[in-house]
């Protein structure tokens, strides 16, 4: 296995994590109850 085949098994390995993160986040973030809590706001 050569230094960039390495290097790039290495980013990937790296990048899987932080998709999850950011798709988990992302998904909190849009949940339903944090969507109407956030129109409460303006209405209230």
């Amino acid at each position: 296995m050569s230094q960039q085949t390495k290097r790039l098994l290495m980013w990937a390995l790296l990048l899987v994590p932080l998709a999850y993160v950011s798709y988990r986040s992302f998904k909190a973030y849009l949940s339903p109850e944090f969507l109407i809590g956030f129109a409460n706001l303006f209405s209230c």
